[in-house]
């Protein structure tokens, strides 16, 4: 907030996952503290969800979930959605973003589903950027990701963790910094909510 790291996030990309571990840092974690984990498994070919695991421990919410899409079913425990094998996520869209060029993203809309919700997002291009992690200056690509929503249909879940609540909000801003060169690694997440910017730097495994 106001330039300073509120949160820290611990990411890891393998072949055909993507782990996130966000922990908050700070005067945020002594206010609001949270440690949440996200693991999301997706095909490699098209990025399409597999299978999606949250641990969620922030405040007084504790959550233990796990969605999976198989044969064009959504399920989380007795609830279902009928989603294309292809659908995507907040998660594997990050995973594309790392592993395509910027010239095949660009301003494409892509379906994605949210926790049993269907939305849509897409990255736009916004330059480069120099961003400064410890003592190294990395020269990265900034994103600006808008989401949509597709219906009306509501989530599997009544309350969801703060990271997923924000990080889909149609209202607001958020950003992203890719490493331009070598690993194309996520350096830096920014979202704005409330009027206040939320800076999440990313450590990789």
């Amino acid at each position: 907030m106001y330039g300073l790291p509120l949160a820290k996030g611990t990411y890891q990309l393998r072949p055909d996952s993507v782990s996130l571990t966000f922990e908050t840092v700070g005067i945020i974690d002594m206010i609001l503290p949270s440690k949440n984990t996200y693991v999301t498994h997706f095909d490699s070919s098209h990025f399409g969800l597999k299978s999606f695991l949250k641990m969620i421990n922030q405040e007084d919410m504790k959550q233990f979930a796990l969605i999976t899409l198989e044969n064009g079913l959504l399920t989380y425990k007795k609830k279902s959605r009928i989603r294309t094998d292809s659908t995507q996520t907040i998660f594997t869209m990050f995973a594309r973003l790392t592993r395509q060029s910027k010239e095949s993203i660009d301003t494409k809309w892509f379906n994605l589903d949210h926790e049993g919700k269907q939305i849509r997002g897409r990255f736009l291009w916004a330059g480069t950027e120099t961003i400064k992690v410890g003592n190294t200056n990395i020269l990265c690509d900034k994103f600006r990701m808008d989401i949509e929503s597709i219906d009306e249909t509501n989530g599997f879940f009544e309350k969801t963790d703060r990271l997923m609540n924000y990080i889909t909000d149609f209202e607001k801003v958020r950003q992203i910094w890719v490493e331009r060169k070598g690993n194309r690694r996520i350096i830096k997440v920014t979202m704005k909510a409330y009027g206040f910017p939320y800076d999440i730097l990313i450590d990789h495994e």
